[in-house]
């Protein structure tokens, strides 16, 4: 059985703490503590830093398909959708199984060091799909689409959605002033005129904050989710999220969908270090980045006693990277697909390099051999298997470049 097991001798980051030398034990899915295991422990070998599994706070899974779409820049995210749903990409697109769309979106994660996504979308489309796929899809949450009035009309209005989150202890998320129109603009507005700002929302993209704005969601200990590559592609700017942080708002990055977004969570948060430096003439600090994707999200949609750092009693997500012990958050914040070493989900393997096999092996898992960037990796399930069955759909050999196998 593989219910107890420990990895040693590694640089750990809880993200809060640099561990050197330290070992963790996984009993039943679940970190026991810092110290190796009596049943079985797995030295590792090597230039490694172990860290928090990823978590992406912003996907739309169903996008998962390329290339992008649209010429930008837009006024607000109405125009974009419509060029979006008028292309021959999107056609494209819905000739597929949307389980298989799901399934890329999935693997677009995996291979980045994501064990956990928030699908920004309605629980009706998500949910016949997302417990099939090799990674944790967030299920507790009340939504909107926007708050507009030319939203898309997700969940029961914005003030029941909202008092459902509240009722429920969940996250109510929604996208807020994705753009600069009138109407975009009142997006806080919109919300304070519903009760619906709060320590349970989460607010999505807001390229149009003023600094009334940015107050606001600070007073009312609301969370913000950036996502700087697709804001960028479709605006050619992004939100002020200096001001965001100095406000003291709880901020977490998200890819959006590889329909504007990055490819994936490792190349979103080197975009955003590059444009922060652009708009600010300074550099994004490593250690906060490695936090909007580990406990800042997991506080976020109000997980933070099962994920988003390693401590004794919560999940077993781990990611095990290439990289420099003595600057754990560079490297981490500076890795390629290829420095993704191990991905372990509540204790299981689901992604890694081939000299981990025997780990993939004692789990019991199925997995098969794939390549990223000419390095040979196991991954828990097919998904050559499913890009072959994309090809077959659309009539000829589709690259999917968020899942370069």
């Amino acid at each position: 059985m593989f219910d107890e097991y420990s990895l040693g001798s590694l640089t750990i980051v809880t993200p809060n703490e640099v561990k050197h030398n330290t070992s963790i034990t996984i009993v039943d899915g679940r970190i026991d503590g810092f110290s190796k295991s009596k049943k079985k422990n797995y030295d590792i070998e090597g230039a490694y830093i172990l860290f928090p599994a990823l978590i992406n706070a912003h996907d739309h899974l169903f996008g998962s398909y390329h290339p992008k779409i649209g010429t930008s820049p837009y006024i607000c995210w109405l125009p974009w959708d419509y060029d979006l749903k008028n292309s021959p990409v999107y056609e494209e697109r819905n000739k597929n199984n949307p389980f298989d769309i799901y399934l890329a979106g999935a693997y677009k994660n995996l291979i980045s060091g994501v064990t956990t996504v928030h699908d920004h979308i309605p629980h009706h489309i998500n949910d016949p799909f997302i417990d099939k796929l090799p990674i944790r899809v967030l299920k507790d949450y009340s939504l909107s689409h926007e708050a507009s009035m030319y939203d898309l009309k997700w969940g029961d209005g914005i003030g029941i959605e909202h008092k459902r989150a509240v009722k429920n202890n969940i996250p109510y998320v929604t996208h807020i002033e994705e753009g600069f129109d009138v109407e975009s603009l009142r997006g806080i507005e919109n919300l304070e005129e519903q009760d619906a700002l709060s320590e349970h929302t989460v607010l999505v993209h807001g390229i149009g904050f003023s600094k009334g704005d940015i107050n606001k969601v600070a007073n009312r200990n609301a969370h913000f989710v950036w996502c700087p590559g697709s804001n960028y592609f479709m605006f050619k700017r992004t939100a002020k999220v200096k001001e965001i942080h100095k406000a003291g708002i709880n901020m977490s990055i998200g890819t959006d969908s590889p329909a504007s977004g990055e490819l994936n969570l490792i190349d979103e948060i080197k975009f955003a270090k590059k444009i922060y430096k652009e708009m600010y003439n300074e550099e994004l600090d490593d250690k906060l980045i490695v936090d909007m994707i580990t406990v800042n999200p997991a506080e976020a949609f109000r997980i933070q006693d099962k994920l988003g750092s390693l401590e004794k009693g919560k999940l077993g997500d781990l990611l095990l990277i290439s990289g420099d012990a003595n600057d754990p958050y560079s490297s981490l914040v500076n890795a390629g697909l290829k420095d993704i070493a191990l991905v372990i989900m509540e204790g299981f393997p689901l992604y890694g390099d081939n000299n981990f096999s025997d780990i993939f092996k004692d789990s019991g898992k199925n997995y098969s051999i794939i390549h990223i960037d000419g390095k040979e990796k196991l991954i828990i399930g097919d998904p050559k298997g499913l890009m072959k069955r994309v090809s077959e759909v659309v009539g000829f050999e589709k690259k999917l470049p968020f899942l370069p196998i």
